[in-house]
């Protein structure tokens, strides 16, 4: 199945946050979220993931689903290790090499003795990646995983991430525009709560041109 948003509505205090929201994620398919501050990506993916509720439509993701939230939080005093091993029990991930397997995927196995509240945030951002990884999930939801992360990080972590696409869906939120072109299969561009187009990356020869361009004519409608 993957992932698949069927008209997802939602509203806050009467104003429209997304308004009948569908779209597909097959298994073995990596596709962009793409779209504006505020256009609705966050709270389209809070419904699939189930911490919020919509006002009408359903959703429906495979699980278990590895997330990773665009500001990613951990236990502070905990050490790396000890964090993805708390996490892993959370997940039912039994395992002794879950935790190292996910470790060496993201390129934070020099960081295991390391607390938490010592790393920078580029750091935190690839133990998110390790969090998520725990179990091998088939699916994935992650929101802007490359924030914070150098260019040497950035160029690992789409490594990693295109290699999800082996036997799991992956829904990828980003503003990174090349990042969208370089490692998704489609893109789904969100614009004032409505879906305004879906496309492949490969068949749009600039796609941050096509991009801005769909953004002014949704702000202009």
């Amino acid at each position: 199945m993957g992932i698949e948003a069927r008209g997802l509505t939602k509203s806050f205090g009467g104003r429209p946050a997304i308004s009948d929201v569908s779209f597909r994620v097959a298994e073995g398919e990596i596709v962009g979220f793409l779209g504006p501050n505020g256009a609705g990506k966050t709270t389209t993916m809070r419904i699939l993931l189930g911490t919020l509720r919509a006002d009408a439509g359903e959703a429906a993701v495979t699980g278990p689903v590895g997330y990773l939230p665009e500001s990613f939080a951990a236990y502070e005093a905990l050490s790396v290790r000890s964090y993805l091993g708390f996490i892993a029990r959370l997940k039912d991930v039994r395992a002794s090499t879950a935790v190292d397997k996910a470790m060496a995927r993201a390129g934070v196995e020099d960081l295991a003795s390391r607390p938490v509240e010592r790393l920078s945030k580029g750091q935190r951002q690839r133990v998110g990646m390790a969090q998520a990884l725990l179990g091998s999930p088939r699916s994935y939801i992650l929101d802007e995983p490359t924030i914070g992360l150098d260019p040497r990080q950035i160029v690992d972590a789409r490594r990693v991430i295109g290699g999800l696409r082996d036997g799991a869906a992956v829904l990828l939120s980003t503003h990174v525009l090349a990042e969208a072109a370089e490692v998704c299969d489609r893109v789904v561009v969100i614009v004032r709560g409505k879906v305004v187009a879906e496309e492949r990356p490969g068949t749009t020869p600039d796609l941050e041109e096509r991009f801005l361009r769909l953004v002014g004519e949704s702000e202009l409608a």
